[in-house]
């Protein structure tokens, strides 16, 4: 699918006025643009700001690969919906969520830890050990040393990944290391709506590959699905913008409109 250019507070949120949509975000490359590594990356006040008045009219959700904790700290809202660990985590009003089959997977993620720092440490890549997964992030290496270090990290994987112990998904310029279990992003904001009872329109914003699936699960409610950043690839996303500066500059115009 081809996703079309919009200005979403003309064509899209203008109709929501006076409605109850909910509102779902990816936040690195979403809501913020992606730095070199993963604590360099800095929630921009107005940012912030816009997300919490947006948070005062309707419910909103951030769904990320981050760890559950951590994302908490880098948003800072009370009473929205936090989902970490690409939807096994969820935390917000009246919600509270473990995806019972990843946290058995705790222990064996745990094994793997030594093992990825010792193989991998001559590339140096970023390891997040996030509990219920383990991320691989290459940003920070050598483009000459990036193919040896996929290698090596397919060495130390390929057995978990046959015997069924884990399972890997790629993003941008990172590799998570899993559960094996058919759990995402889009399973994730199901969950929100079926424990909240929400009905009203639902949007998600998102701009990697882990993205798809609330695309596609969004798509299947009659929802709105918006990737946000540089369009180089096919998406199931029916909407884009070019970045996250674009998206907080709709947002903040739909906001003013509901004075």
């Amino acid at each position: 699918m081809t996703a079309t250019p919009s200005r979403l507070r003309s064509e899209l949120l203008a109709r929501e006025k006076g409605k109850s949509p909910l509102f779902f975000f990816d936040f690195d490359g979403t809501l913020t643009e992606i730095e070199r590594t993963p604590d360099g990356v800095k929630f921009k006040p107005i940012a912030r700001f816009i997300v919490e008045e947006l948070s005062r009219h309707f419910s909103v959700g951030i769904i990320t690969g981050r760890a559950l904790p951590d994302i908490k700290k880098l948003i800072g809202i009370k009473g929205i919906y936090y989902s970490g660990n690409h939807g096994v985590e969820i935390e917000g009003p009246r919600l509270r969520f473990v995806e019972k089959n990843s946290a058995k997977s705790v222990a064996y993620l745990n094994t793997l830890i030594p093992k990825l720092k010792r193989k991998l440490k001559p590339y140096g890549p970023i390891i997040q050990h996030k509990k219920y997964s383990i991320a691989v992030h290459y940003r920070t290496v050598e483009a000459r040393l990036v193919r040896q270090l996929l290698d090596d990290l397919d060495l130390i994987t390929s057995e978990p990944v046959r015997s069924g112990k884990v399972r890997l998904q790629l993003g941008k310029k990172v590799v998570e290391i899993k559960a094996p279990v058919e759990w995402d992003k889009g399973k994730a904001i199901e969950r929100i709506l079926m424990k909240t009872g929400r009905t009203g329109k639902v949007f998600f914003f998102g701009d990697d590959m882990t993205d798809e699936f609330g695309f596609e699960m969004v798509n299947s409610l009659k929802g709105v699905s918006v990737y946000v950043g540089g369009l180089e690839r096919e998406t199931h996303a029916r909407y884009y913008l070019e970045s996250p500066t674009a998206l907080i500059g709709e947002l903040a115009k739909f906001l003013f409109e509901l004075e």
